[in-house]
């Protein structure tokens, strides 16, 4: 599976096997160019699009990973999942430190940044003042490195801005994925929701919020995400997304 996915060269692939677990209806395995994933988003919707969509699979799925039981329905052409929960998994790293390892002036990041994640999905989260400095972003990952740890330097990062129920982010793989910027990161946005319920950015009366990613990269996406705030903590958070079918191949085992 691992040199299938090297060999295919997408974000993600992943491999639809007979299921092990009570209650999974597939077994699914998902794996960059460089490594296998707990769990990942979009390779989560866009499985699901393939299985209700072209090979016909009714009802609502879950999909036994190594980060769990992923539940995923349909609502029109929006496929929603469950996706791993999501909390603070590290202390705050200092402003400048980080301000400096993505080429911006301290100020323009608004709040120290965490990790955030569990089950194995990890995200080094920063906010930012507006767009435009995450448009801006050039990631050093040896700044980052000095400025946190050689772990959190080389995993995750998600920059992001927010205003008034939408997200604008740009998300740079781990660099044993082997993948670098990826347009639509449907596992980051537990982990979103996560940092802005720590940083009181959200309400009570906030149930839903737009996540927009890949827009510096010509290539732009739309999430969407439901949950419910309780004091500092997102909980019941679902993921939407969509999606199409681009092309199909065949392998040859000779």
């Amino acid at each position: 599976m691992q040199k299938l996915a090297r060999e295919m060269n997408l974000s993600e692939s992943t491999f639809v096997m007979r299921p092990q677990a009570e209650r999974a209806t597939h077994k699914v395995r998902i794996f960059t160019p460089g490594q296998e994933l707990p769990f990942a988003g979009h390779p989560t919707i866009g499985t699901a699009f393939v299985l209700q969509k072209i090979a016909g699979t009714r009802g609502e799925l879950a999909f036994e990973m190594e980060a769990g039981l992923i539940e995923v329905r349909a609502e029109g052409d929006v496929l929603w999942m469950t996706p791993p929960p999501a909390e603070a998994l590290s202390a705050a790293f200092d402003r400048a430190g980080i301000a400096q390892a993505i080429g911006l002036p301290t100020s323009s990041v608004m709040m120290p940044p965490q990790i955030f994640g569990g089950r194995g999905v990890e995200f080094l989260c920063v906010l930012l003042d507006t767009e435009q400095n995450v448009d801006w972003v050039m990631l050093d990952r040896r700044d980052l490195v000095k400025a946190t740890s050689e772990e959190a330097g080389e995993g995750n990062v998600l920059v992001m801005s927010y205003q008034g129920g939408k997200a604008y982010t740009r998300m740079f793989a781990a660099t044993a994925n082997g993948v670098g910027e990826d347009a639509a990161t449907g596992s980051s946005v537990a982990p979103l929701c996560a940092a802005l319920g720590w940083w009181r950015l959200l309400d009570q009366s906030r149930t839903s919020l737009e996540v927009r990613q890949g827009v510096a990269m010509g290539r732009p996406s739309e999430l969407y995400a439901r949950f419910a705030v309780e004091g500092t903590y997102v909980q019941q958070v679902t993921v939407g997304g969509s999606a199409v079918a681009i092309y199909d191949s065949v392998v040859d085992f000779g």
